[in-house]
């Protein structure tokens, strides 16, 4: 394949991706800045096909974003909680004001809507237990139809990461 007929689905929004995209995700998703040389010995086209492919990927919004994971102990949050929040009964607003706190908050890594026992599980890192507590506080006062919060403490993580599986990505 040459370097000039490998964007076809790549440049097309909507479209599957192939499996140089795939392979290409498959080794960028671990460390966004490896070099494309690299890249493209590994998968089999050029270091200027990778970037194209990956510009499109980044503009098509396969690629959100590209972060740099910090030591969360060194700045402080080394305390990480997980919180199932329950409403008394169904309440939607309260969701919505729930949810609007939440998504602006630094100590919440993750937030989820979910079936079961709780309206929502959300991931936390914080200092300490005070630190927990003034922000379960927080959002006990600005949204009362919280009925409760149940708190696991994690002693130790067994597996954390982002990266998705891709199929065909080997």
């Amino acid at each position: 394949m040459s370097d000039s007929d490998d964007l076809s689905t790549a440049a097309e929004p909507g479209h599957a991706l192939d499996a140089f995209d795939r392979r290409i995700l498959a080794r960028v998703q671990s460390d966004c800045h490896r070099p494309a040389e690299s890249i493209a010995a590994e998968i089999g086209l050029s270091a200027s096909a990778v970037q194209r492919r990956l510009r499109r990927l980044r503009e098509r919004g396969v690629i959100r974003a590209e972060v740099a994971l910090l030591d969360a102990a060194a700045l402080g949050a080394g305390l990480t909680l997980i919180a199932g929040i329950g409403f008394e009964r169904e309440h939607y607003a309260a969701l919505a004001r729930l949810r609007a706190l939440l998504a602006p908050e630094p100590a919440v890594q993750q937030a989820y809507s979910t079936t079961g026992d709780n309206d929502l599980v959300v991931i936390l890192r914080v200092a300490d237990m005070p630190a927990y507590d003034r922000l379960c506080a927080r959002w006990m006062a600005q949204v009362p139809q919280i009925g409760r919060i149940t708190t696991q403490v994690v002693i130790e993580p067994l597996k954390v990461g982002l990266a998705l599986p891709v199929p065909g990505g080997d």
